[in-house]
């Protein structure tokens, strides 16, 4: 019986979702997996239509395909994990979007991280794989830059998009486990993680449970980038407010964010020394100010970004 599942949410990314499915079998071809494909485009089915295709051509793991109607980040996670814990078999939940592929050993990295730390969750790496030929700045950058700590037990995690989530850990937390009020807006994963974290969970870190991740060559903008850590700041803080509710979280989560932009704001004179990760430094800026935007009641639709 299948007890690892692989998860993989897909919209409208036919071609690295292909990509991805085809590397599957070589990474992870274990007797006890079953990949999980959960198309979030009712309409257009791009993703299921290649799941069908390669089965007709013999594909070599068994496959779950799920259409998922409704559209949004959490309605299409939450029906993946619904559909996983019907299985009593299922054991462990290996989460990685459709725009990645794993690299060898990603998943039994994963479990030996987890059987011999005893952790709910384990993450790993994600390394940029760009289509194009990127500016300098855009390598260095940290949005672009692979996450890196030691193996091991780990403090928070950030990110669903390279995760390894044990039955276990769902039954620490209430469903729906990714809150539909990040259902447009993204943070789901990040607040899906904080309520593991406040339960109890414990966490790893398994540096050899790398997957790789397409850039494309509109990604690797100075426009493109800013908005990210724009979209970081906002989603952050609607997840730090949800866990501090009132008028006193809010005055909290205010306070702090003031500080920090005063911080930044600061922070900007080192724009102008030789050496400097300018690109860094003036998003950390412009993350300071999504904070502002998401305390204020802003949000944002950045649907169809798994």
């Amino acid at each position: 019986m299948p007890a690892v599942w692989i998860a993989i949410p897909t919209f409208r990314r036919p071609e690295q979702l292909r990509h991805l499915l085809e590397t599957l079998p070589d990474v992870a071809g274990r007797h006890d997996v079953m990949v999980l494909v959960a198309d979030n485009d009712p309409v257009g089915q791009e993703g299921a239509a290649v799941v069908r295709a390669l089965l007709a051509e013999g594909y070599r793991l068994p496959v779950t395909l799920l259409t998922v109607a409704q559209p949004g980040l959490c309605a299409v996670r939450n029906a993946i994990v619904g559909a996983a814990l019907d299985d009593p078999a299922m054991r462990f939940l290996a989460m990685i979007d459709d725009d990645e592929w794993p690299q060898p050993g990603w998943l039994d990295a994963h479990l030996i991280c987890q059987a011999q730390v005893g952790a709910d969750v384990v993450a790993g790496p994600v390394d940029s794989c760009f289509t194009g030929q990127p500016p300098r700045w855009a390598r260095e950058t940290l949005v672009f830059r692979p996450e890196e700590r030691s193996w091991g037990a780990t403090g928070m995690l950030w990110a669903s998009n390279n995760l390894l989530v044990s039955r276990r850990a769902f039954a620490m937390i209430a469903a729906p486990y990714f809150d539909p009020r990040f259902n447009r807006s993204g943070g789901e994963d990040l607040d899906f993680l904080a309520r593991l974290r406040d339960a109890g969970a414990r966490f790893g870190w398994s540096p050899d449970a790398r997957v790789s991740e397409w850039v494309p060559a509109e990604r690797a903008r100075l426009s493109w980038v800013l908005k990210r850590m724009w979209r970081i700041g906002c989603t952050e803080t609607m997840a730090r407010r949800k866990a501090l509710p009132g008028r006193i979280g809010t005055a909290r989560l205010l306070a702090r964010s003031v500080a920090i932009l005063g911080l930044r704001t600061a922070g900007l004179a080192a724009l102008l020394l030789p050496g400097a990760r300018r690109v860094d430094i003036a998003g950390q800026w412009v993350k300071s100010w999504g904070r502002l935007y998401a305390l204020a009641g802003g949000a944002q639709s950045h649907y169809g970004a798994l």
